[in-house]
């Protein structure tokens, strides 16, 4: 029997994950947007003064550290770690919400209290942090170098690099291993192959795929997955041409991907209803065995194993392709620690991060919060359903769209597709989506 308590925490965690993600409603641009206000400080950082240490050879330094929801990502431990390998370099940690998180950064950020290391966002949430001057510039470093191309993406501002990911977070298909094993169907590879086996899973008197439609972070989640191989692998550019005018939604392959997203629904493919349906409902469908796959990130896996530890849970990535073509994956940057500008030990700063960076740190951090490598020479030890999407990122992947958009666009893009699942026009939603990226640029 489903504990549905414990299922509700999780889909809150599930849907904080994807907000600090950057895909869940500009809950990072909102922190980014606070952070802008007000000039940076002349003060600096006030950083602890730290006294000649008992041997007189170095000087002893405090790190202050002021980093979200770090308590599950064993941050303690690679600390602990990194005073142990730098006896002169203590960190003085402090973690917090998101919801503390917010107004306490803005507050150091804007008097000069500012810690010497602390979160921001990936993609343009970190934007409001570098144009106020707030972040250290960190293109030198070493671990720059591993970063894959979609990390360093988000990670970079005009061309310069500003925040060390964590990790990453990845949107594919969540299906029943069992219902497929027990109907014979392979895993698909292209978009036809996939309707087809949605076909036969409704043939066979299951729902096909769920969607939880109500809750308005799920609406996006297939959009996001069909981009990347329908936009991004061929067009990279994509982004700096909207951003330059030269793009527009209307007239792009956002068309054919809100029309194929919405044939889903009248193919019959997806749950009845679902603008009424809850994500946390979808969850219960789902390990009951009611539903056979749905699109989501991959904390739902850990979140489904959580209801039914008896099944069998795989997850690959939305083969939104043409036979033969390759799939690439939405995957975005969770978490960035960036450095203050004005810290008083900016090589201390730049020594910690590359720590953090080293294989051995990032895969303690990757196994703790089975979270998906930002680096290229860094492979975590992952539940097997994730790691059955895991190779897929080495073919191609993009971050998830909205760290790369105008903050005021997302907010259009959920609303608008909630209203064309309600028999909106998709024309009318992207005209919108146009505008509001416009109004966007212009703040």
């Amino acid at each position: 029997m489903i504990n549905r308590t414990k299922m509700s925490i999780t889909v809150c965690c599930l849907a904080l994950l994807i907000v600090l993600a950057g895909c869940g409603g500009g809950g990072n641009n909102t922190a980014g947007e606070e952070a802008s206000q007000g000039a940076a400080s002349t003060q600096g950082a006030e950083s602890s003064q730290g006294a000649a240490s008992s041997q007189g050879t170095e000087a002893q330094v405090i790190l202050k550290q002021y980093i979200i929801n770090n308590a599950n990502m064993n941050l303690e431990e690679i600390n602990r770690r990194f005073e142990e390998k730098y006896p002169n370099i203590k960190i003085e940690y402090e973690g917090a919400p998101i919801d503390q998180f917010v107004t306490v950064i803005k507050t150091k950020l804007a008097s000069g209290d500012a810690p010497d290391i602390f979160t921001i966002g990936a993609g343009t949430a970190k934007d409001p942090f570098v144009n106020a001057g707030y972040l250290l510039d960190l293109s030198d470093q070493p671990w720059v170098s591993r970063l894959t191309p979609g990390a360093l993406r988000s990670a970079t501002t005009n061309g310069k690099v500003y925040g060390l990911p964590r990790s990453q977070n990845v949107i594919g298909v969540i299906y029943n291993k069992k219902l497929f094993k027990d109907l014979g169907l392979e895993v698909p590879t292209d978009w036809e192959a996939f309707l087809q086996t949605a076909q036969k899973l409704k043939d066979a008197g299951l729902i096909p795929i769920g969607m939880g439609l109500k809750d308005q972070f799920v609406t996006q989640l297939v959009p996001y997955a069909m981009a990347p191989s329908a936009i991004y692998r061929d067009n990279i550019d994509f982004d700096q041409q909207m951003a330059e005018g030269k793009q527009t939604f209307v007239g792009s392959q956002w068309e054919q991907m809100m029309k194929d997203y919405v044939d889903l629904d009248k193919q019959g493919y997806i749950n009845k209803g679902a603008l009424g349906t809850s994500n946390d409902q979808i969850l219960q469908l789902m390990s009951a065995g009611k539903i056979a796959m749905t699109v989501s990130l991959n904390a739902m896996v850990p979140a489904l194993k959580a209801a039914n530890p008896e099944a069998d849970w795989g997850m690959f990535p939305l083969p939104y392709v043409k036979k033969g073509e390759p799939i690439w994956v939405s995957a975005g940057p969770a978490l960035f620690a960036g450095g203050y500008s004005k810290t008083k030990y900016p090589d201390e700063v730049k020594k910690y991060l590359d720590f953090v960076a080293s294989q051995e740190s990032m895969k303690l951090i990757l196994d703790t919060v089975q979270g998906f490598s930002a680096f290229t020479d860094v492979t975590p030890n992952l539940d097997s359903a994730l790691m059955e999407i895991e190779p897929s990122l080495k073919t191609g992947a993009y971050a998830f769209l909205d760290q790369n958009w105008p903050a005021t666009v997302q907010p259009e893009m959920l609303v608008g597709i909630q209203g064309v699942f309600a028999g909106g026009a998709i024309p009318d939603m992207l005209d919108k989506m146009d505008k509001a990226y416009n109004a966007g640029t212009k703040k």
